[in-house]
């Protein structure tokens, strides 16, 4: 199953809320994904908000995720307590909307060697599940793959975390990898190997982000739509429907529901071509999945 979705409130949507925001989504972009932003600092929500989007979400299949602030840092020392209050926060605040994940950057190395980070970045997220557990929140950590070099979050060091973080999801973004390789993702097999790496940690779901974005260097400096970004997408639209993968592909372009909805038709695009017909669904790939298994049953 594919879903779709913007990061953030819709630009062309007049309500500013949230809940505006997640009407909008459904309503006037026909998509079923959101991830809710706290990025710039601790957010309170009032219960009843909280609960209009998980009532609202659930009776339409829109599937939520919650993007804790921006600076977090599970590697620090001094900074520690007050980004676990943050993330925790954060958490409980998604998990009153039935959010899937509240995705978090995990941390700066710093003055420590790599290593030394990965294992400070896996404690402190074990901390951080036994907290979860103790205030019963369902709820799950997502770490995101970073694309700055001095940062922690190479796609190998999220791998890492999840791996010996039982319940921890990778969140991937793919502008971050891209960056972080200094223009690494152009071609099919790049891509693939993504999700070659990530098989032992045996996802049944994949939460993506997507953008365009200008870097240099191995560094991200700032986002750019899609289309003036040099990582091109249908790769990894092919991949995920000729494996019938189900994931979530999150825009966080500048155009942020315009570039929504340019996913959108592209996978539409992809599945077109499959099926050979003037119109497609993104959210119904059984005739896909249908043809496949003739296929198989032929040979």
């Amino acid at each position: 199953m594919i879903r779709i979705g913007p990061a953030g409130i819709p630009l062309s949507c007049k309500g500013r809320t949230n809940k505006d925001g997640l009407v909008y989504i459904k309503k006037q972009l026909n998509l079923d994904a959101m991830e809710i932003q706290f990025v710039r600092g601790l957010y309170v929500m009032e219960d009843e908000e909280a609960q209009f989007i998980k009532d609202y979400s659930k009776e339409n299949d829109i599937e939520v995720h919650v993007h804790a602030p921006y600076y977090i840092n599970l590697a620090g020392d001094d900074e520690l307590d007050l980004s676990i209050e943050k993330i925790v926060s954060s958490a409980k605040v998604a998990d009153k909307m039935g959010a899937k994940t509240v995705i978090i950057h995990p941390g700066y190395y710093g003055k420590d060697q790599e290593k030394k980070t990965l294992k400070k970045i896996i404690k402190n997220t074990k901390k951080l599940q036994k907290i979860f557990k103790k205030e019963k929140i369902k709820t799950r950590i997502g770490l995101e793959t970073m694309g700055k070099q001095k940062v922690f979050g190479s796609l190998d060091e999220i791998i890492e975390v999840c791996k010996s973080v039982k319940g921890a999801v990778p969140i991937i973004d793919m502008a971050h990898i891209h960056a972080r390789g200094n223009g690494s993702l152009k071609e099919r097999e790049d891509f693939e190997a993504i999700f070659k790496k990530l098989k032992p940690l045996r996802l049944k779901h994949y939460i993506i982000h997507l953008t365009g974005v200008y870097y240099e260097d191995g560094n991200e400096y700032y986002h750019v739509p899609i289309k003036k970004g040099d990582m091109p997408i249908a790769p990894l639209i092919d991949i995920i429907i000729d494996n019938n993968y189900n994931a979530t592909l999150i825009s966080e372009s500048p155009l942020l529901e315009h570039d929504a909805v340019y996913i959108k038709l592209q996978v539409e695009k992809a599945i077109m071509k499959r099926t050979g017909k003037e119109t497609a669904n993104y959210k119904d790939l059984t005739e896909i999945t249908c043809k496949k298994k003739k296929k198989k049953k032929k040979k």
